[in-house]
């Protein structure tokens, strides 16, 4: 596999980083995970407003700009020889004086990588996947900012291993007040009487760009959207759940702590179609 580390593409056992970069110290970075289909970026435009609004939050410099990016991207594509592909760019605050300060970590690290689809995305598409109900909290919006796609990724990995270890394929994850967040690496839906409900960002979710589209989609489709709070009484009692992330786009739920759902069911099939059609006006690939 070909890497870009910052200005070069090399292969990849040549892309090596400072042991005292303080992405690896701290996890002090931002990324951006996307999708590419016949090599044009699925919504490249909220991805990169994304990384650049999490970079302005965190106060580090991203080395390059939007237009670069995309060129970085096409450029990293035909060199793997890849059509459709799992992309990510990654940018931590480069190497910095020993301890938390920033002060001096003035040359950022940019990583751009390009992959294969994950094997047995397509199955989990059409079978659902099995979620389990996480120990593990979401970090409070008054820890973290939620809104910022940051390379501290311990809190989601925690909860993922625990689903993994109980069984599941996802976790999903409360706040101190019981609610509902997201899951370890997607958002979180479910249906009730036609209704789609999802979760607001007021209790500490990442506002994923999938999430916004299915939003947008649904409301297209005349299909009734609601924002707000709720516990897991409520997504136990739905009628379908679905998760999104830029790499799986909606992906059915078959089972919750063991309670078994449609997957898909004719509402979240409904946004299903209406999501690869989206996928295929914009790109020309099918999802």
């Amino acid at each position: 596999m070909w890497i870009q580390l910052n200005d070069q593409i090399m292969p990849e056992e040549r892309a090596v980083i400072s042991v005292f970069d303080r992405g690896f110290l701290y996890g002090d970075g931002v990324f951006e995970t996307m999708r590419a289909y016949q090599r044009r970026v699925f919504r490249f435009d909220d991805h990169i407003a994304r990384l650049i609004a999490s970079a302005a939050a965190l106060k580090i410099r991203l080395p390059r700009t939007p237009s670069q990016v995309i060129d970085d991207i096409h450029h990293l594509l035909e060199k793997n020889d890849l059509n459709d592909a799992v992309i990510r760019v990654a940018v931590s605050r480069g190497r910095g004086q020993r301890g938390p300060r920033i002060e001096g970590a003035d040359t950022p690290t940019y990583v751009l990588a390009a992959d294969t689809v994950p094997d047995g995305l397509r199955m989990s598409q059409t079978t659902g996947i099995r979620l389990g109900l996480s120990a593990i909290r979401r970090i409070s919006a008054d820890a973290l900012p939620p809104g910022v796609k940051h390379a501290n990724y311990l809190n989601s990995i925690l909860a993922l291993e625990e689903a993994l270890q109980s069984g599941a394929d996802e976790a999903v994850m409360l706040d101190a007040n019981e609610h509902v967040t997201e899951c370890a690496a997607a958002n979180i839906f479910f249906i009730h009487r036609s209704c789609v409900h999802t979760p607001p960002p007021s209790v500490g979710i990442l506002t994923g760009v999938t999430r916004a589209l299915v939003l947008a989609l649904a409301k297209t489709a005349t299909l009734a959207t609601m924002e707000s709070p709720f516990g897991m009484d409520s997504l136990l009692a739905a009628d379908e759940i679905f998760v999104t992330n830029s790499v799986i786009g909606l992906c059915p739920v078959r089972s919750v702590n063991g309670k078994t759902y449609a997957a898909p069911g004719p509402v979240t099939q409904q946004l299903i179609s209406l999501y690869s059609a989206q996928v295929c006006a914009d790109t020309g690939g099918i999802h």
